[in-house]
């Protein structure tokens, strides 16, 4: 699942709580998935990243908007 689609499933919980809950809990598992990858591949970690503050801010704008 790509962040657009992260987002929009996000969006569609009950409360803004529960959407920036369940986007969190999205990126996390985003990001230990990548870690585990570079991790096996002998990476040193540069090319890791994350995006909780994006994750969060789209979330935010967006679960208010009609």
């Amino acid at each position: 699942m790509n962040i657009d689609k992260a987002i929009k499933r996000a969006c569609e919980e009950p409360t803004l709580l529960d959407a920036l809950s369940w986007v969190c809990v999205w990126e996390s598992e985003r990001a230990i998935a990548q870690a585990r990858f570079n991790f096996g591949s002998g990476s040193n970690g540069a090319g890791w990243d994350t995006c909780f503050k994006v994750c969060l801010k789209c979330v935010m704008e967006q679960y208010s908007s009609p």
